[in-house]
């Protein structure tokens, strides 16, 4: 059977932080294959194929990439607002039947 449990604040920055750093890293390769030889062939990463394709068609797939985890990181974002109010909410219900007898700052 599966579980509910919160994720602490380290495994939500770590999350967040794993995204963004995919985000830049490949921004940064974007920005260096706009140095390259249009007519030169890069190696790309398929899984755990490499490939050697055009520079064009590297900066597509990149560019399709950064799209794709900028939609990632969004929705991410959204989901977890939407749980953090949930999240509040219940702490105000639990907080108003048990008073102070309960500490959910944990």
């Amino acid at each position: 059977m599966l579980s509910k449990r919160m994720l602490s604040r380290e495994e939500e920055a770590q999350i967040g932080e794993e995204k963004e750093k995919e985000k830049e890293d490949l921004e940064e390769i974007s920005a260096e294959l706009e140095l390259a030889d249009e007519d030169d062939k890069v190696p790309y990463r398929i899984g755990d194929s490499f490939f050697s394709l055009p520079v064009s068609e590297v900066q597509e797939l990149l560019s399709s990439s950064v799209e794709r985890i900028n939609g990632n990181v969004e929705s991410l974002g959204e989901k977890l607002s939407g749980l953090r109010d949930e999240m509040r909410e219940l702490k105000a219900a639990l907080y108003g039947r048990f008073g102070r007898s309960i500490n959910l700052e944990a």
